[in-house]
């Protein structure tokens, strides 16, 4: 109570002090840091002077603490910069995942462009998306983009460019490919069609590849394919097959295997 007395009788007040404090510590915490010291050192050297002043040991040895402490501090600080670069990183990751997730399933050219450029951002963060299910990605500029591992099942990417992307370990499931361009991409381990008893629209249950130029792609141990599942595609030219598909293709459909009219050694 008394507190409260002096703080009514000087016009003093703790609460506009904390606010003030708050608002320092989220706004400016550099500068609270920074006053703290001054505050603090401040009193300190008061206390001290007189030690100052009438023994060298004392002197002595507070340079000594100060260095000790200097490097405390430099130490410490480093790993919270670290820690705090991991932690920062690790909020754009979520940001970026999150913003690609709120987007599924729109049929727009804003959503289109947030999808995309998010991939390509966790991508400069050496990630990949968790999901783009039911991405609507027609024709979309997918170059050199790393997708692995994320489940695509339903995602209409027709007609995207998806030269050089990485597909590795990629559940595709009912994902529309129809006339995208795969050359040189990377589907090692995809897992192709729905999984065994999942429910699926009709007609919709398998990955759709008719057109799809496959050109050396990597589609070595890939998951729940057949001749069938490539039948329909522009061509298999130079693609990496794991020996039975590849036998199996020869034998079923030899021209997707050889140069194409207009292809190149």
């Amino acid at each position: 109570m008394a507190a409260d007395r002096f703080a009514s009788s000087s016009g003093f007040s703790f609460s506009a002090l904390e606010e003030r404090l708050e608002t320092l510590r989220i706004d400016r915490p550099v500068l609270l840091s920074l006053s703290i010291f001054v505050v603090l050192g401040v009193v300190t050297g008061s206390v001290a002077w007189e030690y100052w002043r009438g023994d060298p040991d004392f002197v002595a040895n507070v340079v000594a603490e100060l260095h000790g402490m200097l490097m405390d501090l430099l130490l410490f600080g480093c790993l919270l910069l670290w820690l705090d670069q991991k932690a920062e990183r690790r909020r754009r990751i979520r940001r970026y995942r999150d913003s690609i997730e709120d987007f599924l399933g729109w049929r727009s050219d804003e959503a289109h462009h947030r999808i995309v450029g998010n991939i390509r951002r966790l991508n400069r963060e050496n990630e990949a998306p968790e999901t783009l299910k039911n991405a609507h990605l027609h024709g979309a500029n997918l170059q050199d983009v790393d997708l692995s591992d994320a489940s695509l099942t339903g995602a209409d990417l027709s007609g995207a460019d998806l030269v050089h992307a990485n597909l590795a370990n990629t559940y595709l499931g009912s994902v529309d490919l129809r006339g995208a361009n795969l050359q040189e991409a990377n589907l090692a381990g995809a897992h192709f069609g729905e999984f065994v008893r999942r429910t699926a629209e009709e007609g919709a249950s398998q990955t759709r590849l008719a057109g799809a130029n496959l050109r050396g792609a990597n589609l070595r141990g890939i998951r729940n394919a057949d001749v069938e599942t490539f039948a329909d595609v522009a061509t298999l030219y130079k693609a990496r097959l794991d020996p039975d598909l590849e036998a199996a293709l020869q034998e079923a459909h030899p021209e997707l295997l050889d140069v194409q009219p207009h292809g190149h050694e």
